[in-house]
């Protein structure tokens, strides 16, 4: 491989990288927003999946911020609120989402159907937070489950195995209506849903996740169809413009990606499991890295990837990427080591003896 080093804290730039107006954090400023956070308590009270959410550690919870648009700032605000809760105990990752709805509506009844051509909740989990080998499960208002696990992101130059056969293990999944289903008549309130997602579903490589003191990355994420009742088929049908094309649905999430693609695990929320019980105290998010050097090395991942689809190999330097004496500040004290080949690269980062590494393929790991 050819290796390129940067020592963040001494570098010296060309003066014609520092006189450039753009850098790489400004470029990609719509993916380098800090994840949402979220402390998820323990619950010791039995929790019955019946989609109600009306038992006291559920009151206690503390829901997430209101979803955004996926593409985040100077896009539209959502026009329904959104927003969920989340629970553990020994057993089980406990999921309560909230949505609200005037007219409520669904159609997919089969399982692993696409679920997303309904309006739908859906959630992803990564469990080791590295980028690979998550999931995700998808729900619609009659309750129709699909979902899947994956080996790698669909961006990632070598596919990875998807599993779209995958049955979550034991999940428990409940709905309630707050009013009527495939009813044009009335106007409804919302409906939630309501999910015990198993230890056994959330190990790794036979290492449980589902403890005190881990932080999971997880994403939630709403699909909403513009539709019209149709009297003659008596269906929701979706909206089509001018020109018979059907209209793109909305996608709201719980922090947005920066662009209309959910398979982005870098940018979901760090959800910390907390040991403290809801509601006998509180307790913070506590990241299993610096927050800035992880951005940089998605700056990089970013603009690695840009370069690639350009040149149809991987840049050998920095310069090469375009970063400026801006860029650098995101994390300042470590060194950088870039090796590449034409078709793969590492960039390492180290500090006190540590590694970080992230390759070709996004994913993002601790070198031991």
């Amino acid at each position: 491989m050819k290796k390129s080093l940067l020592y963040i804290a001494f570098l010296a730039f060309p003066l014609a990288l520092l006189a450039q107006k753009q850098g790489l954090r400004q470029k990609y400023k719509a993916f380098l927003t800090p994840p949402k956070r979220y402390v998820c308590y323990r619950t010791s009270e039995k929790i019955t999946i019946d989609g109600k959410g009306d038992e006291q550690s559920w009151q206690l919870a503390k829901s997430t911020e209101n979803f955004e648009d996926i593409s985040g700032e100077g896009h539209p605000k959502p026009y329904y609120p959104t927003n969920a809760k989340m629970l553990w105990d020994n057993d089980y990752l406990y999921v309560l989402g909230n949505i609200t709805d005037p007219d409520l509506a669904a159609q997919l009844q089969q399982r692993d159907t696409i679920v997303y051509h309904d309006n739908d909740f859906e959630i992803f989990i990564d469990p080791t937070g590295d980028g690979h080998n998550y999931f995700e499960i998808e729900v619609n208002l009659l309750g129709t489950i699909f979902d899947l696990s994956l080996e790698k992101p669909y961006r990632a130059p070598s596919r990875g195995f998807i599993q779209f056969q995958w049955n979550c293990p034991g999940l428990q999944c409940a709905i309630h209506l707050d009013g009527t289903l495939n009813n044009p008549n009335d106007r409804d309130k919302g409906w939630t849903v309501e999910m015990a997602i198993p230890r056994k579903a959330i190990a790794a490589e036979f290492d449980n996740y589902l403890k005190a003191g881990r932080v999971l990355r997880i994403g939630f994420s709403r699909v909403e169809w513009h539709r019209d009742y149709d009297v003659k088929t008596g269906l929701y049908l979706k909206r089509k413009d001018t020109k018979g094309k059907t209209l793109p649905e909305d996608n709201w999430t719980w922090g947005a990606t920066g662009m209309v693609a959910m398979h982005m695990p870098e940018r979901w929320g760090y959800v910390y499991l907390s040991s403290v019980v809801v509601g006998e105290g509180t307790d913070t998010v506590k990241l299993p890295y610096d927050e800035n050097m992880y951005r940089f090395m998605w700056m990089i991942f970013y603009a690695q990837e840009e370069y690639f689809a350009k040149n149809h190999h991987y840049a050998k330097n920095y310069a090469a990427l375009g970063l400026t004496i801006t860029d650098r500040e995101l994390a300042a004290g470590y060194k950088f080591t870039l090796e590449t080949t034409t078709y793969t690269y590492e960039l390492s980062a180290q500090r006190d003896g540590v590694s970080y590494v992230i390759n070709q393929d996004g994913k993002f790991f601790k070198r031991q």
